[in-house]
């Protein structure tokens, strides 16, 4: 048996078929994952002695197991480890080889390898918008140390800095990193106010950059998301949001009433992302084909389903780019409220000292 193409990794949407030739008996394929064998199938050589193994980075994706969704910097996932072996028992050989799979949901069509893989911010964009006050996060593979170059306002002209913002210890898992402004402006020692951009990169060839805008949003709302890649990623819609509620109601007749005696509300919130750019598309499409979407309230997470979308790319040069979506918190839909006590309008506070001359 000769190994036409077999490799030893690879992202999951382009591993590719595993092709062997020169076989001239059946062979048995054994797949194994954490010790446990998860496939075993026979294969008969084709008329030109090969046999073709297909579909092993969709494989891949069945045991890719993501961690909890991060609010802090953290350990996210692994990639996945499969052992593959292809025994001729009637030749007394096999192949044995340990294959690395890196979890992507989108084909880039052979522009994206491991290598690079490895050092690139896990997003399809490399410049996002961002403001203070909103919670950014990015993902990288481990391995490596994530810096940052961040540009400020000066007394006089603007200044710059780079600094390490923090070191990802395993090369084996990706990990979520706050990249919030309120962090670097922090890292810096200045004002968030005073930021005008910063880049986020673990290595100079490949940085994704966070322009902070100054202008007073009337309505943000900041999702976070598994992306293509598997990782942590964020997106802050900008424009209006409308909920609307709807209750779904049985009746019974009862004494010759009828009774509503069964109701469930549904609160589905239309939201538009606002403007958005045309390195935003792909984030978005992430996002909307993501089965792990949140909305960040306050410190936490509230874990939210999308409905539907109206999601239209034009190619004109005049029009504004905008996304509009529906999406339901998936929790049951209980009425939810935060009291706010109504006080007496003082003139000083209760502390004030009556005794005071």
């Amino acid at each position: 048996m000769i190994e036409n193409r077999f490799p030893s990794s690879g992202l999951s949407a382009e591993y590719g078929d595993i092709i062997i030739s020169n076989v001239t008996h059946e062979v048995i394929l054994s797949v194994s994952h954490a010790d446990t064998v998860i496939l075993s199938e026979k294969y008969t050589p084709d008329s030109s002695e090969n046999i073709i193994i297909k579909n092993i980075g969709e494989l891949a994706l069945l045991y890719y197991e993501p961690g909890e969704m991060l609010t802090a910097t953290g350990e996210d996932s692994n990639e996945i480890l499969f052992l593959i072996s292809i025994d001729c028992d009637a030749e007394q050989e096999t192949i044995s080889k340990y294959v690395h799979i890196y979890p992507t949901y989108v084909d880039f069509s052979s522009t994206l390898n491991v290598e690079l893989l490895k050092k690139i911010p896990l997003s399809r964009t490399t410049k996002k918008n961002t403001a203070p006050g909103r919670k950014e996060f990015i993902s990288f593979w481990g391995g490596s140390t994530v810096k940052i170059y961040a540009m400020y306002m000066g007394e006089i002209v603007d200044q710059s800095i780079t600094l390490n913002l923090v070191t990802l210890a395993s090369n084996e898992k990706t990990y979520a990193v706050d990249v919030s402004p309120s962090v670097i402006a922090d890292l810096i020692n200045q004002p968030v106010s005073k930021l005008i951009y910063y880049n986020v990169y673990t290595s100079e060839d490949s940085i994704i950059q966070f322009v902070v805008s100054k202008r007073n949003w009337q309505f943000e709302k900041t999702f976070m998301f598994r992306n293509c890649f598997g990782a942590q990623e964020t997106f802050t819609c900008t424009g209006d949001e409308i909920s609307q509620r709807k209750w779904i109601r049985e009746y019974g007749v009862f004494n010759s009433e009828k009774i509503d005696f069964s109701r469930e509300m549904e609160n589905a919130i239309d939201i538009n992302s606002g403007y958005i750019t045309a390195k935003d598309v792909e984030v978005i499409e992430d996002m909307l084909n993501s089965d792990d979407v949140c909305v960040i309230d306050g410190s936490g997470l509230q874990k939210v389903t999308i409905l539907e979308e109206e999601f239209k790319d034009s190619s004109r040069k005049d029009e504004l780019k905008s996304v509009t979506f529906k999406y339901r918190y998936s929790k049951a839909n209980k009425l939810k409220s935060t009291y706010n006590s109504f006080k007496k309008i003082r003139v000083f506070a209760k502390t004030f000292d009556k005794k005071f001359h």
